[in-house]
């Protein structure tokens, strides 16, 4: 993260606020001490303004690479998907391969047991 100009130039008059609020109550000159006062919370308000873009700049940044990343993550997450579905293709095959009678006879239970469930049959 960077240091913005807002940041430096904070600490600056911070730092010549309190220089200036010391000499004035050194010669005891109110106006110079309240002058001093006034610049010092200058700076420290400039510096809260140069965190806060630094904030932005970082969260900005952030939300940057995870825009630049989503195609990627999106395509993976795809490829996933297909490769599952493959998966489950090439295990429903083996099984209707292996027990025929079994999978028609489950499928036929399964087609009675929707109907009976979509037909609306009051007891």
């Amino acid at each position: 993260m960077t240091i913005n100009s807002d940041s430096i130039e904070g600490k600056i008059d911070e730092v010549t606020g309190k220089v200036q609020g010391a000499v004035g109550s050194l010669v005891g000159d109110t106006k110079t001490q309240l002058d001093g006062k006034i610049t010092e919370l200058k700076g420290k308000a400039e510096q809260a303004i140069g965190k806060g873009k630094e904030v932005y700049e970082k969260a900005s940044e952030t939300v940057r690479e995870f825009a630049d990343k989503a195609p990627e993550q999106v395509r993976e997450a795809r490829e996933k998907a297909a490769r599952l579905a493959e998966d489950a293709n090439a295990k429903a095959r083996a099984a209707v391969q292996e027990q025929p009678i079994a999978v028609l006879a489950g499928g036929i239970a399964l087609g009675f047991v929707v109907g009976w469930l979509m037909s609306g049959r009051k007891n």
